[in-house]
């Protein structure tokens, strides 16, 4: 049975960097991107490697999107729940679309792509693997973060919870936590505030999408083969103590 991962959230930053590693080991590669004119650029770097791979574009808000995936792919072998979503805004002045958009995406999608997909390697019995794109604020709190907290923190009892349930089928469930990660070259331009951040950072440097990818790879080799219901901290120590 040829390896198969389905990454989300795969248009750019992290998850793009995670379709390239895996393309790169010669798996068939199932993406989902949200905007159309990033499909021309991902299948301009596929062309590099020896790969098979589809493309859904859709909103992972709307459930028919994940169940249409579902419907049209046979199998997977690894599911890679990368698509999230931002909120900076201050407790009081996040809405309630703020709010839905937010668990939408980092968990109620997380959790129906991965049942759809899990029954699947149960059927098949396929001793796959289910890798959760978390945060360093899946484990701290941090302001202005609430409601993106709340969904991390989430992604870390969800990803501890299908450990447990799925163990007995050989499938292992783990996340890697970020700490800030650059992903579009537009950050940049904010130094004052990424000089700010990288201070709390004993590295002295930021998680590259490079660093993140390798580890996520790394989750679904047999060299961690006795690894799940775990969060690989990638956060330059940041969490270690003050």
């Amino acid at each position: 049975m040829k390896k198969t991962t389905l990454i989300t959230g795969a248009g750019r930053g992290i998850g793009l960097e995670i379709a390239k590693i895996f393309a790169s080991k010669n798996e068939n590669l199932i993406l989902t991107i949200r905007k159309s004119n990033q499909k021309k650029n991902i299948q301009n770097i596929m062309k590099n490697y020896n790969c098979r791979f589809k493309i859904f574009v859709g909103d992972l808000n709307n459930l028919n999107f994940i169940k249409k995936i579902g419907k049209q792919i046979d199998y997977v072998t690894t599911i890679i729940n990368n698509a999230s979503g931002e909120n900076q805004k201050y407790f009081t002045d996040v809405t309630e679309k703020d709010l839905t958009e937010m668990i939408n995406v980092n968990l109620i999608a997380n959790f129906v792509l991965t049942k759809i997909f899990v029954k699947k390697m149960i059927k098949k019995k396929i001793k796959g693997n289910v890798v959760n794109i978390g945060s360093q604020l899946g484990k701290i709190g941090a302001y202005n973060r609430s409601i993106y907290c709340m969904a991390k923190f989430g992604v870390e009892g969800l990803t501890k919870a299908l450990a447990m349930d799925l163990g007995k089928y050989g499938i292992r469930v783990n996340s890697v936590s970020p700490t800030k990660t650059i992903v579009k070259k537009s950050e940049i331009k904010n130094s004052k505030r990424l000089n700010l951040i990288k201070k709390k950072i004993p590295l002295g440097k930021f998680s590259t999408t490079e660093e993140i990818a390798k580890i996520v790879y790394f989750l679904t080799t047999n060299s961690a083969g006795s690894i799940t219901g775990t969060s690989i901290m990638s956060d330059g120590g940041w969490t270690a103590g003050k």
